[in-house]
């Protein structure tokens, strides 16, 4: 009588192994470990499994490899992002934590206003002392109704893109794009204007950078790119119209949104018939970590670059 397979297929599996030295013959032995005597069978493999190497599932017990092996083929076969990368929650978690950043925040500006906005604010002339004011000027805001709307618009277009691209590539596009936005007010500050001195907050700068990443998302996937076009345009003409807003922010965060974007597209692998999805997971998760570094590597020239013309005068 055959063995019934559960809907695997036992035609791949190596022949069994015969008892070992010493071993009485007939008595079927454990491929992993021969020493032990085992009547369970694998119901994918059919070979015998000892305690050790049985795992129980819903349609018998499996050996340890053919384990192994069903979750390579599950994961092989698993929905992927535009980018390559796995399909997550659907859950935008990072747009939500994100926003819940800058909630708080801002309530530890009217917390504790001196504190927080003396150690988090961006401004050129102490920039290079504290660093981390290049990200954490992007959870800071100078007003509620400065909040309300970056939040609503972060909200609006980070729910698709997150789910576009993935929770790390989004999540990288956005700080990103907040790092270029600074390393554009430093750059196109002048030394011995006011400039120097004004300090910088809002997130802005990663909302423009989003935009940028929506556009080049939809233009690559074939979807309507007229509407973000619209958004993008009237955007700058608020930039620059009205007064006390960054616009050098605002151009960085869309210049570094879009190159990082577009790099990851440029860099997406391409999956052919029969080709291990795992593999080319694997390597797309590399390369576009290759191209957010390079885009932090570019910030850091940038802003070397112009200490150097600032130090020699």
């Amino acid at each position: 009588m055959d063995r019934p397979t559960y809907g695997y297929s036992a035609d791949d599996a190596p022949p069994p192994q015969g008892p070992p030295q010493g071993q009485p013959p007939g008595q079927p032995v454990c491929p992993r470990h021969p020493d032990r005597v085992s009547y369970v069978r694998c119901k994918r493999c059919d070979r015998p499994a000892c305690p050790e190497c049985q795992r129980p599932t819903d349609v018998g017990v499996l050996c340890v490899d053919c384990e192994r092996d069903i979750a390579r083929q599950q994961a092989s076969a698993r929905p992927r992002t535009a980018m390559g990368g796995r399909m997550g929650k659907r859950t935008p978690v990072v747009t939500y934590t994100l926003i819940a950043l800058c909630v708080l925040a801002y309530l530890g500006q009217m917390v504790a206003p001196q504190i927080v906005e003396q150690l988090g604010i961006f401004a050129p002339f102490r920039a290079l002392a504290m660093p981390w004011t290049f990200l954490s000027a992007g959870f800071l805001h100078g007003g509620i109704m400065h909040l309300a709307l970056n939040m609503y618009a972060l909200w609006a277009v980070g729910q698709y893109l997150e789910q576009t691209l993935g929770h790390v590539r989004y999540a990288a596009v956005y700080l990103v794009s907040v790092l270029g936005g600074h390393t554009a007010v430093y750059l196109l500050a002048d030394p011995m204007g006011q400039s120097w001195v004004t300090g910088t907050v809002g997130a802005s700068g990663g909302v423009f950078g989003l935009f940028a990443a929506m556009f080049i998302v939809n233009r690559r996937l074939g979807g309507q790119t007229a509407q973000i076009l619209v958004l993008i345009a009237l955007n700058l003409v608020i930039t620059f119209t009205f007064p006390n807003i960054s616009w050098q922010g605002h151009l960085g965060g869309l210049v570094f949104g879009a190159l990082v974007t577009a790099g990851m597209f440029a860099l997406r692998p391409k999956a052919t018939p029969g080709a291990d999805r795992e593999a080319l997971a694997r390597r797309s998760a590399l390369l576009h970590t290759g191209v957010v570094v390079a885009a932090v590597l570019l910030c850091v020239v940038l802003i070397a670059v112009k200490t150097v013309m600032v130090l020699g005068g």
